[in-house]
């Protein structure tokens, strides 16, 4: 373990070492390599964003993505108010261009317009204010920056309920809910689904039903001899695909706002 870890912000100098708890994602378990995987491939699609660019990842949790971000961006800031993560993504990830910042994220005690590239990957359904959450990253994204938000289907992560199934998650979105959202703070919007692809489809079809709903009742037996040891460990981000359209069946969407360059930026909230 590393000894040279910055904790003078944070309320211990130590910490035991980072387990699942369904509340965050991380990388390297076997079982949690779908879920995985659905969050690296968002982080992908934010690589051609970042380039030389100031980035801020928003809940940034065990801090993969934000290292990953970092491999591009001049800058890339993780945020997290959960110190155990803070101090676990210090020890981990090293680089001259990465910081990991202990802090609200309603209040980021950041500068105004200080981050070219916004982003927060599957926070916004845990927060029971995402209209303050979403003011606070818009004040630190300077004018003409991107705001990138991901989620996940309310349609398909709670089927016909009205209320999360995820003890974790406050409130969950569909297509339009989201760009309705995003709209009331940004003029530009533009709306992407993660669908499945390649194996992840072909089960889909087969199964009669999306993977990730197949996960919640799976046949105990076929589990423990094909799916914890096989199949889930093989998914990649190559499973997956982006596009525009049927939003009703992406597993994840993503929503990208820019801020005005001329002022005149919408209020929200």
């Amino acid at each position: 373990m590393r000894e040279d870890i910055d904790t003078s912000d944070l309320p211990q100098d130590s910490y035991p070492d980072l387990i699942l708890t369904g509340e965050r994602t991380l990388p390297g378990i076997r079982d949690e390599n779908y879920w995985f995987q659905r969050h690296l491939v968002a982080y992908e699609y934010l690589l051609e964003f970042a380039p030389g660019r100031r980035v801020l990842d928003l809940g940034s949790g065990e801090g993969y993505g934000t290292d990953l971000l970092a491999t591009r961006a001049g800058l890339a800031v993780g945020v997290d108010l959960a110190p155990e993560a803070i101090y676990h993504a210090r020890r981990t990830y090293r680089r001259p261009n990465l910081r990991f910042v202990y802090s609200d994220l309603y209040d980021l005690g950041l500068e105004d317009s200080s981050f070219d590239l916004v982003c927060s990957l599957q926070v916004i359904e845990h927060l029971h204010h995402p209209e303050v959450f979403m003011r606070e990253a818009r004040r630190v994204l300077a004018p003409g920056g991107l705001c990138v938000i991901t989620t996940p289907n309310r349609l398909l992560i709670s089927p016909g309920r009205d209320e999360p199934l995820n003890p974790f998650h406050i409130i969950e979105y569909d297509a339009r809910q989201l760009a309705d959202f995003m709209r009331s703070f940004y003029a530009g919007v533009n709306m992407l689904g993660v669908f499945h692809a390649r194996k992840l489809r072909l089960h889909d079809i087969l199964s009669g039903r999306n993977f990730s709903q197949f996960c919640l009742d799976m046949p105990p037996r076929l589990e423990r001899l094909f799916y914890r040891p096989l199949f889930i460990p093989s998914i990649r981000t190559r499973d997956f695909r982006l596009r525009d359209s049927g939003f009703h069946e992406a597993v994840d969407f993503i929503a990208i706002g820019r801020k005005s360059s001329a002022g005149g930026e919408r209020g929200g909230g």
